[in-house]
């Protein structure tokens, strides 16, 4: 009977977080950015991580490239912290807040380290609340002078 109840638990907690992702899509839409836009410099984006599946992968196990940008979509502004477990290349991690695509950088995690076993890994935590986060290469903040501050625009 026990087992019965927590089955009936179980089931009904995940047709709830269901329920909220669907919510989320119908008030926000499937977000479709192709680009970023730091401080008049555009950059495409070439990969799009918008739900919970796609945020625990990241760049996980991918090749990273001075043109990889990948961009997460989250469907609030709050404190979203990363690491780098099984990401073969140390990346810039950037924390941006935005309305309506626009907004600016409120964190940067600079040469985050990648790290190949969960209880070595660095926790990156930003400061500020931010409702974007953008990974690319080790440098490229430094490279295209993006820093806290920097306005950003999705486009």
């Amino acid at each position: 009977m026990k087992i019965r109840g927590r089955a009936i638990a179980v089931v009904a907690a995940m047709i709830l977080v269901a329920i909220i992702a669907a919510l989320f899509y119908l008030s926000v839409g499937s977000p479709h950015f192709t680009s970023v836009n730091f401080g008049g410099r555009s950059f495409a984006i070439t990969n799009l991580e918008v739900n919970m599946a796609q945020w625990q992968q990241g760049l996980m196990n991918k090749t990273v490239t001075n043109g990889t940008i990948a961009l997460f979509v989250f469907p609030k502004p709050a404190v979203y912290p990363f690491w780098m477990y099984d990401t073969y290349y140390n990346l810039d991690i950037i924390w941006v807040n935005a309305t309506a695509g626009s907004g600016t950088v409120v964190y940067i995690a600079r040469n985050a380290t990648s790290c190949f076993s969960p209880s070595s890994c660095e926790v990156y935590t930003p400061n500020a609340f931010a409702n974007y986060v953008i990974e690319a290469q080790a440098g490229f903040a430094s490279r295209n002078n993006i820093s806290v501050g920097t306005r950003v625009v999705l486009g």
